[in-house]
Parts: structure tokens; sequence; C-alpha cells
């Protein structure tokens, strides 16, 4: 009743040989390249993609404040009739109020 899947056995250690001197290595530095099994190359941002970098950033971070304070505003008004609304009825009660 037992029966061993593939997937119950442990992965297999792929051991690479090192890249050769000025080959595919010198290429990886100059893009970034997605693609089949080698994943995600990563290179160096200069002086001008960090500043487009943090540019990017602060303008998707002045989105997101734009939207939260858009929202903010819209429900402001709805509050403010549940509170004056609340109050005029008594709802919240007297905290003042002696128990007896």
């Amino acid at each position: 009743m037992s029966q061993k899947h593939e997937t119950d056995r442990p992965a297999e250690i792929e051991i690479l040989p090192p890249e050769p001197k000025g080959g595919e290595r010198l290429r990886a530095r100059t893009r970034i390249w997605i693609g089949g099994t080698e994943g995600v190359k990563v290179i160096k941002l200069g002086p001008f993609g960090s500043a487009l970098l943090a540019l990017a950033g602060a303008v998707a971070l002045a989105m997101g404040l734009i939207f939260f304070a858009s929202a903010f505003l819209v429900l402001l008004p709805v509050a403010l009739v549940i509170g004056a609304i609340a109050y005029l009825t008594g709802a919240a009660g007297n905290p003042f109020r002696r128990i007896p």
C-alpha cells in the first residue's frame, strides 16, 4: 500500500564545472537575461540606473500615498455623518452618569 513515487526520492546534486575565463561570464555582466534553466542574472547599476530606480520608487510611493489620501477624503464625510448620528441619538451613552 505504500508505493514510493518519484517525488519521494531526494534531489540529486549537480556539480557544475567552473566557467571559462572571458567567455559567458563577461557577457553576463552587460545585461539582465532571464531564460532557460540558468535563472536571473543580476548586474551592478551605474549612477544613472540608480537614479532611475530611485525615481521609479518615489513615483510608486507617491501614487500609493495619493491613493490612500483620496480614499481617506472620500470616507471622511461618511464617518462624520455616522458620528453625528451616533452623537445625536445618544448611542455612545453618557460616560459621566452615575451608576445607581
